[in-house]
Parts: C-alpha cells; sequence; structure tokens
C-alpha cells in the first residue's frame, strides 16, 4: 500500500505541474497575440524548459513507483499502465483517487496540447508576417538572364522554414 501512496503523491505533484504548465502557455499565447517582445518570449522559454524538466523528473517517480508495485504484484512493468493498475485495485476509495487523476491529467496534458498548438500558429503568423514585411522593403532585382540558371528574382532575407 505504501508504494500507492507514494504513487498518488506523484501523480498529485504531476497533476499540479501540469496546471502550472498550462497556465504558463496560455501567458505566452496573451503574449504573442499581444506581441509584447522577444524579451519575454525568452522569459517563458526558460521558465517553460524549467518546469518541464520537473515534470520528467516527476515521471521518473512515477516509473519507479509503478516499478516498484508491480515487482511486488509479480506483473512485468513494461505491461502495467495506469489504466491496468487502477483495475487491479479492490479498495474502491483508492480505485477511484487514482481514476480521478489520472484522468484529471490526460485532460491537461490534452489541453496543454491544444493551446501549444495554438501557440505555434500565431508564431507561424508572426513569421509569415514578418518575411512579407521583408520582402515589401528588399529592392527586387530583376532576373540576369531567361531559363533555369536565371539568378533570382527576389532578395530573400529569411530563406529558412520553420
Amino acid at each position: 500500500m505504501e508504494s500507492l501512496d507514494k504513487l498518488t503523491q506523484v501523480m498529485v505533484s504531476l497533476v499540479d505541474a501540469h496546471e502550472r504548465l498550462l497556465g504558463l502557455a496560455k501567458e505566452k499565447q496573451a503574449v504573442l497575440i499581444d506581441g509584447s517582445g522577444v524579451e519575454e518570449l525568452q522569459r517563458f522559454l526558460y521558465r517553460e524548459s524549467t518546469l518541464v524538466d520537473a515534470i520528467q523528473k516527476l515521471e521518473h517517480q512515477r516509473l519507479a513507483c509503478v516499478q516498484e508495485y508491480s515487482l511486488r504484484l509479480g506483473v512485468k512493468e513494461e505491461s502495467l499502465t495506469m489504466v491496468d493498475l487502477i483495475k487491479m485495485q479492490e479498495n474502491t476509495a483508492v480505485k477511484a483517487g487514482l481514476k480521478a487523476i489520472t484522468e484529471k491529467l490526460r485532460v491537461l496534458i490534452n489541453e496543454i496540447s491544444q493551446v501549444n498548438n495554438s501557440n505555434q500558429q500565431l508564431i507561424q503568423t508572426s513569421l509569415s508576417y514578418i518575411q512579407y514585411s521583408l520582402e515589401m522593403l528588399v529592392q527586387k532585382q530583376p532576373a540576369i538572364g531567361y531559363g533555369p540558371n536565371a539568378g533570382s528574382r527576389y532578395a530573400s532575407l529569411l530563406d529558412a522554414r520553420i
């Protein structure tokens, strides 16, 4: 039972860390929409990376708890998922608690993914606008010749795709 208590504590910590990550992603989205600047985004990236490192450590702890519990049960840990672990519980309170925590974590991860996808689209739109603005500022040069070996018709400052 001790390993299950530890697993529950780690799962609660994972939920807390993911809630903070979601809040950070939403704050970053507001900064992207406002166009506050690169310095502000760099601060968010630093805070995000610190939080992701903490989440990775918690995930390693969770895996260690699952491994310890699976050894007690004599089950291969690779095949033991949280859903399986919940199904194996006879204590309904423990079962309900683990199920609620697992579901909350799943919902948080999906929401973080959606916000991150939205942020990625905002960044892509900003980069496209910057590319367009730069192309408008850069002087257009006529091609030197005709055919496939002719020079580029437009000079571009940003040719890389992200």
